[in-house]
């Protein structure tokens, strides 16, 4: 093959979705007349190498022969910093076990010669006695010397040896690692001059997601709702992102896009039960009473065709929307902690209402309508709820809405008075009567400590019969209106600063005088 030119891209731009990301590469690339080579081994380990695109600009003169994206090996990359710091601590300590060996052989050659000269005598050896007491003498110290250098010379160089085994493991291990998973893209490119072109590169893969989150602020002095819009961020790619394009997606490109297809929707006659404990469809049965010698066939296979008879459900289409956010240039730094990013803020128009539970609750809830139209293509997350700066609660937005309003529930609050006092709990047992009439009434009472006017709504409720033996009569509703299905009275109306609502309700219920009633 060619000589291979390397090729210098980096990271440009970023758009992140909820469950991957799309990255984009550029770079300047020099190329001959005829066929130039390049290699890119900077492609990162969470790459799709089905995903990797390369890109020229229109004013190419010549154009891309092939790509291919092959398995990284020793010969394509550099070794990263801390492999090659490895490396040279592996050639320092083999250096050096080397030198520590050497000495060590040296010492054990002596040592074999002092030992192979201990025996004196002969034609070669000293003859007169001082001379044989001094050389013995001179033995012995030299002797001495050699092995208490020897021995911890020896432990050294075995404990320096498993040093240097354990870092070539490592090394190995670590080289095995950072190229396992790893790929290299090849470029071939043919142009008829030399040029000097921009290339970029644009690849899929996983290492990062964001998820979009809402902080809603209710403003009910203004009848008015800020809905902010925020991105988490979290960019587990081990690369970090300096300056570069962001852009924010809600599509997800890694589902299936097209679209189911049709099935038809089959009716057939149910099956019926046989004497015998065998099932027969009532189809076939008509069939053979319809044929000229009027026999029936039996088949073992009637309860799999009776399977293939049942009604499969119609074909749901679905549309995809999507939104994309442009941040411009951004940094986020590779690690476990999520960016939040300010999008965008909206503002609606609410009709708050203050409501009122009353056999229930003893505090006001406010309620903020919004009109469905509002939402349309929104995103779904998590939100926050927020009223006169202070969190009121969580939820998953979109809210859920009934008919064609969205209702927000703000929680309860305590500026807002309320009172409910029973003032009329009497039995009225008739001597000469069967009945019993129980007569009952309330009083509510409504004041509240807001600058300005509020809007309130109320609910309270008398029985519901269940028996046609009870008979409940409502005999003063104090002004509200009345739903006898609901056994719900409702009183709607706007409370001044300072001003105090007040009302009562009044209802009888009549019942045997034998018969025990349970829910008064």
């Amino acid at each position: 093959m060619d000589t291979l030119l390397p090729l210098m891209l980096q990271l440009v731009g970023v758009t992140v979705y909820p469950n991957g990301a799309s990255y984009r590469y550029g770079g300047l690339l020099s190329a001959e007349k005829g066929y130039t080579y390049w290699v890119w081994t900077g492609l990162p380990p969470q790459a799709d190498p089905k995903s990797v695109r390369v890109l020229l600009p229109s004013s190419a003169r010549g154009y891309i022969v092939q790509t291919a994206v092959e398995p990284l090996g020793p010969d394509w990359f550099p070794e990263p910093p801390d492999v090659q710091a490895l490396r040279r601590n592996i050639d320092s300590l083999e250096a050096t076990l080397a030198r520590l060996q050497q000495r060590l052989t040296v010492l054990q050659a002596q040592e074999a010669t002092l030992l192979s000269n201990q025996k004196l005598g002969g034609e070669e050896g000293p003859t007169r006695p001082e001379e044989v007491e001094k050389y013995l003498n001179l033995l012995e110290r030299r002797l001495s010397a050699v092995l208490s250098e020897k021995a911890p010379l020896q432990k050294k160089v075995t404990a320096l040896q498993d040093t240097l085994n354990r870092w070539k493991k490592r090394y190995e291990g670590r080289l095995q690692g950072f190229s396992q998973g790893r790929a290299v893209l090849l470029v071939t490119y043919w142009s008829p001059q030399k040029e000097v072109l921009p290339l970029t590169v644009e690849l899929s893969g996983a290492g990062a997601s964001w998820q979009l989150r809402y902080r809603v602020r209710a403003l009910p002095a203004v009848q008015r709702v800020l809905f902010q819009r925020w991105a988490e961020v979290s960019n587990l790619s081990g690369e970090d992102w300096k300056n570069l394009s962001l852009t924010l997606s809600s599509a997800r490109p890694s589902q299936a896009g097209a679209m189911p297809p049709f099935m038809p929707w089959y009716v057939d006659v149910a099956l019926s039960l046989l004497p015998g404990g065998r099932y027969k469809a009532a189809r076939l049965q008509a069939e053979a009473a319809e044929s000229p010698d009027g026999a029936t066939e039996d088949s073992d296979n009637e309860p799999q065709e009776a399977e293939t008879l049942s009604s499969p459900l119609p074909a749901v289409a679905e549309q995809t929307l999507s939104r994309t956010y442009e941040l411009g240039p951004q940094t986020i730094l590779a690690g476990r902690r999520a960016t939040q990013f300010f999008l965008r803020e909206d503002t609606l128009g609410a009709s708050f209402q203050f409501f009122w539970n009353a056999p229930v609750e003893n505090r006001a809830y406010l309620r903020a309508a919004l009109p469905l139209g509002s939402f349309a293509l929104w995103e779904a997350g998590p939100a926050t709820l927020e009223v006169e700066g202070q969190e009121v609660a969580r939820l998953s937005w979109p809210p859920a809405y009934e008919g064609d309003t969205v209702w927000l529930d703000l929680g309860p609050t305590q500026r807002i008075q309320l009172r409910r006092t029973e003032t009329l709990n009497r039995k009225d047992n008739r001597l000469t009567g069967s009945s019993v009439h129980h007569q009952f009434a309330y009083s509510l009472q409504v004041s509240h400590a807001y600058p300005t006017p509020i809007r309130l709504i109320v609910w309270e409720r008398i029985p519901i019969s269940r028996s046609s033996d009870i008979k409940v009569e409502l005999q003063d509703s104090g002004g509200a209106s009345f739903d006898p299905e609901k056994g719900q009275l409702r009183w709607e109306f706007t409370l001044e600063p300072g001003q105090t609502w007040e009302r009562s309700f009044r209802f009888v219920v009549k019942y045997p005088k034998q018969k025990p009633i349970i829910g008064l």
